[in-house]
């Protein structure tokens, strides 16, 4: 493995390299992280997304774990790994990322079309990135199909009133099977280090309040494809039942071209009873079976694992043949389980600015041109 950091220090008379402290006499500590060329993100706002502690105690193993951290937020690409520097006769260490802005604006269109029942679902999202450099995201866009409608919207405050969390505020219009449906929440996000994040929040949703909570937690690179680490989070919202649910992805390289990703979750609704269709999970689609129409099936308890080989031999390439294993608790007198199993391939191409995804699956027992293809164009600006 390609060593992470070159240091560059003066006046250094041993690094210990089991605890990984740097000693001379009188305590190392951190100065405030800075890039190496200054893009349009604020300097201060730049130095809180590190989460690198002026005054701390310097600790090598910070610096590939914060810089890992600022490239998932998706607003700088890396030129170079980052670099050290030391203030002349003092025992300060200046930590340098070499980082470029990132093209962090986004158009993107999809839709899919369902071959055995002739039917579309198409989809529009804009996307906003650390605008004007002050790390603030705004998104909106919608949904439609024969039988469903969304429109929504969010926004992301950070370092609310002083503090290094964020407020994240989204609402959402909703419309199906002649069920309306305006929904709100508003959600306090926390970093805890730079792979940890908790978030509490609460709002209005099927006619009632409620409350959440969640942990999460994210090693995952970005390049700007996924190749390797590990995301998991634990979710619930309590109003008049308790929604649970947990999920979680795991990118693992076997070769120079190869990944396997193996992802999981698993969602439901207690005290087990029936509940009003409204108040039940959508499943169906990219992130919950593929080969199911997006939002088709409204269930108060499913799982789903899936198994992904990815082929990224080409530059920004991925060619994807995985499969989709699950269960569903039956939607009608639920009292039973629906097995579901769908497989297929999908290809993903980053061109310049923009990138274009195709996925084409099948539900097990189905005829090899029935299946469910989505088409989706991602283009920034």
């Amino acid at each position: 493995m390609k060593k992470l950091l070159l240091i560059i220090l003066i006046g250094v008379q041993a690094i210990n390299a089991q605890d990984g402290l740097i000693h001379n006499g009188e305590a190392w500590v951190w100065s405030t992280a800075v890039q190496y060329k200054k893009g349009k993100t604020d300097s201060v706002v730049f130095a809180k997304l590190a989460q690198i502690e002026a005054g701390s105690p310097v600790v090598l193993s910070q610096i590939p774990r914060a810089q890992s951290s600022l490239l998932r937020l998706g607003y700088f690409s890396k030129n170079s790994d980052a670099k050290m520097y030391r203030i002349a006769n003092r025992n300060v260490i200046v930590p340098v990322f070499d980082l470029t802005d990132a093209t962090a604006n986004f158009a993107e269109a999809s839709i899919t079309y369902d071959a055995e029942n002739s039917d579309y679902n198409g989809l529009l999202r804009v996307q906003l990135l650390n605008i004007s450099g002050t790390a603030r995201d705004f998104s909106f866009g919608g949904e439609n199909s024969k039988n469903y409608r969304l429109a929504e919207i969010s926004y992301k405050e950070p370092f609310i009133l002083g503090l290094s969390g964020s407020l994240k505020l989204h609402g959402e219009f909703l419309e199906y099977d002649s069920t309306r449906q305006r929904n709100a929440d508003l959600k306090y996000f926390q970093k805890l280090g730079w792979e940890w994040q908790y978030s509490v929040g609460g709002g209005y949703k099927n006619d009632n309040i409620f409350s959440s909570l969640s942990l999460g937690y994210d090693s995952r690179d970005k390049v700007p494809l996924t190749f390797k680490g590990l995301f998991t989070e634990v979710s619930a919202e309590f109003s008049k039942f308790a929604a649970l649910g947990i999920s979680g992805e795991y990118y693992q390289p076997f070769s120079e071209n190869w990944t396997l990703l193996l992802a999981s979750k698993g969602f439901g609704m207690l005290p087990s009873k029936n509940y009003a269709r409204k108040d039940l999970f959508f499943i169906g689609g990219k992130n919950d079976f593929i080969g199911l129409v997006p939002r088709s099936i409204r269930t108060r308890a499913y799982g789903v694992s899936e198994m992904d080989f990815q082929w990224h031999g080409l530059k920004n390439t991925a060619l994807h043949i995985f499969g989709q294993n699950g269960i569903y608790r039956n939607t009608l007198a639920f009292t039973g389980w629906e097995r579901l199993l769908t497989y297929g391939l999908g290809w993903e191409q980053g061109i310049s600015n923009a990138s274009i995804a195709i996925y084409y699956a099948l539900l097990q027992g189905m005829q090899p041109m029935d299946g469910l293809l989505n088409m989706s164009m991602r283009i920034g600006f």
